[in-house]
């Protein structure tokens, strides 16, 4: 990829970060009085879009390596929501979530809903976390160009042509 074209997708991952602050801030309205855990997203999310922001502008600069940081951490905020979500046991959380596939539609399966978090919501910090690091990925090396009627092997003045080989005259 191309750094402008990175860059389109950090910021793009970026404004779905400001859509999920806006959607986790509502989700939250009720807990962030019940308990610290549920401000770790909030605080996270604000950090990554001023922290990001400032990092787009210099992307080329230095930036890509912040960015490449805040994204990774959004996976290990993303991770750390999944363990809170599911009240320590992640693995039983995704079984119960997966069985709704067998589930009637319409049933609720013997959960009433609303009682518990959903437990994978936090899994959209992980997801834009993974997308934000590949996009941020380190700057590829430019390949060698070489100039018309130039050769990029060694000239023979540096010494590494000079050495006999097996197929060389004697």
């Amino acid at each position: 990829m191309e750094a402008e074209t990175e860059k389109a997708i950090a910021l793009g991952v970026l404004g779905g970060a400001a859509f999920l602050l806006a959607d986790i801030r509502f989700e939250h309205r009720e807990v962030l009085g019940e308990t610290w855990a549920a401000w770790i997203p909030l605080t996270y999310a604000v950090l990554l879009l001023v922290g990001g922001g400032a990092a787009i502008i210099r992307f080329d600069r230095g930036g890509r390596g912040v960015l490449r940081i805040l994204f990774a951490a959004a996976v290990a905020v993303g991770a750390l929501g999944i363990w809170f979500h599911s009240a320590g046991h992640p693995f039983r959380s995704v079984a119960q979530v997966l069985s709704s596939f067998a589930l009637t539609p319409g049933k609720n399966g013997g959960i009433k809903i609303g009682s518990e978090p959903p437990p994978l919501a936090p899994a959209a910090f992980c997801g834009l976390g993974f997308i934000g690091v590949i996009a941020c990925g380190r700057p590829r090396r430019r390949p060698l160009r070489v100039a018309a009627g130039s050769s990029p092997a060694p000239s023979l003045a540096s010494g590494s042509g000079l050495e006999r080989r097996a197929d060389s005259p004697p």
